[in-house]
């Protein structure tokens, strides 16, 4: 089974991401798109996503950009940085965009950008994560 297959499925068991209904839509050498529905569930009271669900989703499509950059293993966040933008309403679907943007003997990092429905930026991570020992 290749890499990329095997993320794929790995994303599928994913139990909060089956939780937040996320969907892996692109997974290729160091990038990927995750997106997932805000719901009402999701919402903090005056009806915007809650932060913490757009770094969850954020984290999603990062650490599986930078899972396709190690053989096998999982790659732990060490470090995650997320400025919040613009407000994510309810009912707008969330997509986030990771790519690697280095890739080192020990570690990973991506960049990310949170996308709504109207295509505006609504959230920018970095993402650190740990490469696996040897």
């Amino acid at each position: 089974m290749t890499r990329l297959i095997e993320l794929r499925t790995r994303f599928g068991q994913e139990p909060l991401g089956r939780l937040l209904q996320a969907r892996l839509e692109v997974l290729e050498d160091g990038r990927a798109v995750v997106a997932a529905p805000a719901g009402p569930e999701l919402m903090i009271v005056d009806g915007v996503a809650q932060g913490g669900v757009i770094t969850a989703v954020a984290d999603y499509a990062a650490v599986y950009a930078a899972m396709t950059r190690v053989p096998a293993g999982c790659t732990p966040a060490v470090q995650i940085s997320v400025n919040f933008l613009r407000p994510i309403g309810a009912g707008e679907t969330m997509r986030a965009e990771a790519r690697v943007v280095s890739d080192s003997r020990s570690q990973v990092v991506t960049s990310v950008e949170v996308r709504g429905d109207d295509g505006k930026l609504k959230a920018v991570a970095t993402i650190l994560f740990a490469k696996p020992s040897r």
